[in-house]
């Protein structure tokens, strides 16, 4: 089973090619790209940089990195980011509630067709990381389902 890894520089990298460089030769089948991570994820659209720009000005909009103040506290933290308060985690945890529900919106996998070892991506399709913590190193399991009885 390979496993991809990289250090993320950027919120969408393009991961197509590394995944279309793995597949064996006279393959036929499925392959599964999954992010074992709780922050970052795989999705596929196109590899448009305005379209990505939206994207990332929605996510902005819908999940800030601060909130607005809500309630009779004026809250403006994710309840995630109440580190104090958890006992399952070091003090130095990251700040990074708005990367986890960020996450809702994008999917720990995707399953692409492969047919004469080619990934059957849409014409304008391609498949995406996406990175919603700050850059660190990230891998992606890879599996190859072999769709030939």
């Amino acid at each position: 089973m390979p496993i991809l890894t990289f250090k993320t520089d950027k919120m969408f990298t393009d991961i197509s090619n590394d995944i279309q460089a793995l597949i064996p030769k006279n393959f036929e089948g499925l392959v599964n790209i999954y992010s074992p991570h709780t922050t970052c994820c795989v999705f596929q659209t196109e590899n448009e940089l305005l379209h990505l720009v939206d994207i990332r000005f929605f996510l902005d909009d819908k999940v800030p990195f601060v909130k607005q103040p809500e309630g009779e506290h004026r809250n403006v933290k994710y309840l995630h980011d109440l580190i104090s308060l958890r006992n399952d985690v070091p003090a130095n945890e990251p700040i990074n509630g708005h990367s986890h529900i960020r996450s809702l919106f994008f999917n720990s996998s995707e399953n692409v067709p492969i047919k004469d070892s080619k990934l059957r991506l849409g014409k304008w399709k391609r498949i995406f990381f996406v990175e919603l913590d700050p850059m660190r190193e990230r891998e992606l399991i890879i599996t190859f389902i072999n769709g030939q009885n």
